[in-house]
């Protein structure tokens, strides 16, 4: 079973894989270092980074789209 996203089929597996780690992590930085600003803070770069992608692959969808369109003129 998979989730398809923009296209791309992401497996479940991955998607709980990354669930339960961020869940250790939070529990990591709960227990071991007794504040959650730390995990938080690595959660929201990752997150930041693939914002960034996202957006990245989308402005090349575009440009394709509008070569495209342009050969067709």
């Amino acid at each position: 079973m998979s989730i398809t996203f923009a296209e791309v089929e992401v497996p479940t597996g991955l998607v709980g894989a990354v669930v339960v780690l961020f869940v250790a992590s939070l529990v990591y930085g709960l227990l071991i270092m007794g504040s959650l600003i730390i995990p938080l803070a690595v959660w929201a770069g990752l997150l930041c980074v693939g914002i960034f992608l996202l957006v990245v692959y989308l402005l090349y969808r575009i440009a394709l789209a509008v070569e495209e369109i342009a050969e067709t003129l």
